[in-house]
């Protein structure tokens, strides 16, 4: 996967020169809409403008189409979309014809008058960047990137063999005022001019160090005025072939040139913002017009030459009054690459982030602009509201975070650390931490109210394309170009699981409103559903013939919308796993898709514009499949925990099946049934349970059911009492006819419990394992679980506040004898009695853990004395013989063989009273006899003799 960066543009960024947006009016904005789109924000950007003949239109060349004004007053009338792609340049007829260049090769004709397509022409091999009609309209010429010139017949369409010279893209072609001749401007730095009857080449102008944008002849075609990206135009003499003037002031390259009618004034536009006035005949500055903020692609004089038009990258269309300067009227509307865009928590307001490093914000109900953000110095990639609603949150090229106040379009703060192009940003649940992922590979989370770095998380080895929050608010995930996804605890950022499964880039990733699920779209040009709990990858859906750069979940989580490089949006059941629809509308790559709270689609593109979609179109209804209760809190150690497995919504019911995945580290399955949903006469399958999961399935075999109710319960006991989820997958519903419907799902939630104090391993109850637990941290300072009060160190404080909270205490035994290595001696439960006696605090949880230790000893001097069952029986080569004293003595264990013959005597002394059950206190034999050789197989007897006590037991040896 040896990718840049920014390789994915390549095929985005066909067209050299850049583009920026602005303002518009809703309701002129709507012509040509594709199917299903509700409205329209933005025009596209500019490529070039050009007045009619008679100066009653003027056309704009965008990257949707040709958009047509009348010039009294000026105002949008149509939107000419014929072309498959961007137009990428256009020219008037005498006559009311429109020829527009596109990037898809080809040249389509219009009769402005009426709005009607005529033809196209074909011909050309790769973008067609210059269209010009001869004088009297017969003829079409072109330039185009496969750096040939065609001349078509308007009237039959075709054209003669291609003018072949040049040895780059052809940039521009013009007439001559005579139809003769054909001027032609390249990327090889030559103007060359040609016979327009014959194509035979006459003549070529050197003289540019750079490439040539645009040429043009004078009124009486003895002049052509050339620009260059040297940053200079050059006046050349037709009919002697040689240089007459270079025109110096521009401070950048030079993009367009443009004789007024009489031939006396020459414009110029260029990429430094500035359009310049020239004496076209003395070669003089006559003035210098300021007010675009980007690079002036194209300028036009009307029929009279009073109004010059320049169309810009900043969005704008600036009309000028040609003889004194004044700016007349400004045209707006016309945007850049849209590479982000954003609803606010109430679906209000649209931002749109942008290669013009901007972000406009729109209100989303009416389509009205309402303000720019203008701050970052490189592209703005990403953009995102706050909870609230009222902060926005930008990542851009500068490798820079800005935070926006909405209100009032102020920047709040810059966040920095980032060493690369931040890709994406991301609020958590309560808004007061952002995360951010960046093309340095890290992901950063940031605290937004003091603006400092908290933490940066650097697991992924590529560019960090995309980070989202979970609803929930548990889970931060990241999609890299490593091709993996990685899941984090958003409060500690400890990473939890890595999902793998796809081959390339991972461009975006989303979470369902549930937070049960994470769709993930990539340059393998997959989208991909998971499992959030177990990192299972739920669904794969196939179908986008490009990269995709976005995903978003519709606000009920049914649908999945993506939006790919190739154009078109597209629209994913995430039940049932259906492709639902395509929406083919924009004329280049989507590169951001989201849904508003009403379940509107919005959808942005390298065509600089924004589409809204009907929100009908993602509004499939399901039954709902969940369990009961959710969230519950997880009870301690091998106690039980019943669900119900709950339907809402269910239409004609007769069977189901389902799919019960859990966390085998926290539970372990025990049993499941049918429950009353279904008739009374349904037949049960088995529950099939493997790691993990259990598949439950019930028919019924007369009726059909409706509604809400239960399916089924299910019981587990608890193996650690620690959070933790249980999804749903494969839910399948049936009616009597076998006819498959499928159900939405919602997760179980199984919170970990409220630590009680002196739960010290965690295990949900305080027990003698926590008592035994302090006791053997004794005297240990610093940081320390065993520190119950926290006061630096583990004493005899301590173990009183575990006691204190022992539970069962009255029924101990019972408990404790379940981890019998975990018991105290009757003598260590004395020496804890006595030093917390003479400490003897007043506080209340302290004075009640000395009467639980008092209670503690009772317990642990048993009432009689006896010999208990060794352990393990049968054994081989060694065991335990556990015993218990009512009183000291001193003790002695025999083992005899099944003859009578002593083999064996352990002395073990005196002993105190209390229970030797546990293997530091019980009597330990090896298996051997006095003679240090291990016995045979067979059975033995024990007996305990403990003062006047004797009792025997038998035991076996099996080897």
């Amino acid at each position: 996967m040896q990718k840049t960066l920014f390789s994915i543009f390549l095929t985005l960024f066909l067209i050299s020169t850049v583009h920026l947006p602005n303002s518009f009016g809703q309701g002129d904005m709507q012509f040509s809409l594709p199917e299903d789109a509700k409205a329209r924000l933005g025009k596209g950007w500019i490529n070039e403008i050009q007045y009619s003949p008679d100066g009653s239109r003027l056309a704009v060349a965008s990257s949707i189409g040709i958009w047509l004004y009348t010039t009294t007053p000026y105002q949008e009338i149509a939107l000419l979309t014929e072309h498959t792609s961007w137009v990428t340049s256009i020219g008037f007829s005498k006559t009311g014809t429109l020829a527009g260049g596109g990037s898809d090769g080809t040249i389509r004709l219009w009769d402005t008058a009426t709005g009607e397509y005529q033809q196209t022409l074909t011909g050309h091999t790769d973008i067609v960047r210059s269209v010009a009609f001869s004088p009297d309209g017969s003829t079409v010429a072109s330039g185009s990137d496969d750096g040939t010139i065609r001349l078509y017949s308007t009237m039959s369409g075709q054209s003669q063999e291609p003018l072949i010279g040049h040895t780059d893209v052809i940039r521009s072609v013009a007439f001559s005022p005579d139809g003769s001749t054909v001027a032609s401007g390249s990327d090889d730095g030559t103007i060359r001019l040609w016979d327009a009857v014959s194509g035979v080449h006459q003549q070529s102008f050197t003289g540019h160090s750079g490439a040539v944008y645009s040429v043009t002849f004078d009124a009486n075609g003895s002049t052509v005025a050339s620009a260059s990206v040297d940053g200079t135009v050059r006046l050349w003499e037709v009919a002697f072939g040689r240089q007459k003037q270079v025109l110096s002031g521009h401070t950048d390259a030079v993009l367009s040139v443009a004789y007024n009618a009489s031939g006396g004034t020459l414009a110029s536009g260029g990429a430094d913002g500035t359009v310049r006035l020239w004496d076209a005949v003395f070669g003089g500055e006559k003035q210098t017009l300021r007010g675009h903020t980007g690079y002036v692609l194209s300028v036009a004089f009307n029929a009279s030459g009073g109004t010059l038009a320049s169309g810009s990258v900043d969005g704008t269309i600036r009309l000028w009054d040609a003889v004194f300067g004044g700016e007349r009227q400004t045209l707006t509307g016309y945007t850049d690459y849209v590479l982000g865009i954003a609803f606010s928590g109430s679906g209000g307001t649209l931002a749109s982030a942008s290669t013009d490093n901007t972000v406009n914000l729109w209100n989303a109900i009416s389509g009205q602009y309402q303000q720019k953000l203008t701050g970052h110095t490189n592209w703005v990639w990403h953009a995102v509201f706050s909870p609230d609603g009222q902060m926005l949150a930008t990542g851009s090229s500068d490798s820079t975070i800005r935070l926006w106040n909405i209100a009032s379009g102020t920047p709040l703060q810059t966040l920095s650390g980032h060493t690369d192009v931040v890709l994406s940003v991301a609020f958590s649940l309560d808004g007061r931490t952002l995360a951010s992922g960046s093309g340095d590979g890290t992901v950063r989370l940031w605290d937004v109210t003091s603006g400092t770095s908290l933490q940066t998380l650097t697991e992924h080895t590529d560019a960090v394309f995309s980070v989202a929050f979970s609803p929930d608010g548990r889970t931060l995930a990241s999609g890299s170009g490593d091709g993996t996804i990685r899941l984090y605890d958003a409060t500690t950022g400890q990473s939890q699981r890595t999902l793998i499964g796809h081959t390339d880039y991972v461009r975006s990733i989303a979470f369902s409103p549930d937070s049960g699920t994470l769709a993930s779209g990539s340059d393998d040009g997959t989208v991909r559903l998971w499992d959030t709990a177990f990192g299972l990858n739920k669904q794969t859906f196939v179908g986008h013939t490009d990269y995709i750069f976005s995903i978003a979940f519709s606000p009920n989580g049914n649908t999945v919308a993506s939006g790919s490089l190739d154009g078109t949006v597209r629209l994913w059941d995430t039940v049932s796993g259906q492709a639902l629809q395509t929406l083919d509308g924009h004329t280049s790559g989507v590169l951001s898709v989201a849904f508003s709270s009403d379940g509107t689609l919005a959808s942005g593109s390298s065509d600089g514009t924004v589409l809204l979609w009907d929100p009908s179109l993602a509004m499939t209804s399901y039954a709902t499949v969940g369990f009961s209760p959710s969230p519950v809190e997880s009870p301690a150690i091998g106690k039980r925990l019943t669900f119900s497995l709950n339907i809402a919504d269910g239409v004609a019911v007769s069977g189901y099946q389902a799919n019960v995945l859990f966390d085998t580290s926290a539970l372990r399955y025990v049993e499941s049934a049918n429950s009353d949903y279904l008739s009374g006469d349904a037949f049960t399958v088995g529950a099939v349970v493997s790691e993990g999961s259990v598949t439950l399935a019930a028919t019924s075999l007369t009726g059909e059911s409706s509604g809400a109710g239960t399916l089924a319960t299910i019981t587990f006991e608890v193996v650690d009492p620690k959070a933790s989820m249980l999804t749903l997958s494969d839910v399948l519903l049936t009616n009597r006819a076998g006819t498959v419907s499928y159900a939405k799902v919602e997760i179980g939630h199984i919170t970990a419990p409220m630590l009680k104090t002196g739960d010290v391993n965690g295990d949900g109850v305080v027990n003698i394992q926590d008592l035994t637990l302090v006791a053997s941290n004794f005297t240990r300072t610093g940081e320390n679980v065993a520190d119950i009060n926290e006061d630096g160190i583990v004493n005899i404080v301590d173990l009183a506040l575990v006691a204190s909270g022992l539970e069962n205490t009255a029924s101990a035994p019972g408990i404790w004898t379940s981890n019998a290595a975990a018991l105290p001696t009757r003598t260590d439960v004395q020496e804890w009695l006595r030093e917390a006696q003479q400490i003897a605090l007043p506080d209340r949880d302290f004075q009640h853990g000395i009467l639980v230790l008092q209670q503690l000893l009772e317990t642990l001097s048993p009432k009689e004395t006896a010999l208990l069952p060794n352990y393990p029986n049968p054994f081989n080569p060694e065991t335990w013989i556990p015993y218990q004293l009512s009183k000291a003595a001193d003790v002695t264990i025999s083992i005899y063989a099944s003859d009578g013959n002593v083999i064996r005597t352990l002395a073990l002394g005196h002993r105190d009273a209390g229970m030797c059950h546990n293997r530091s206190q019980a009597a330990y034999w090896d298996g051997k006899n006095e003679l240090g050789e291990s016995v045979a197989s067979g059975v033995y007897f024990y007996t305990l003799t403990a003062g006047k006590f004797s009792a025997t037991r038998k035991m076996l040896i099996l080897k």
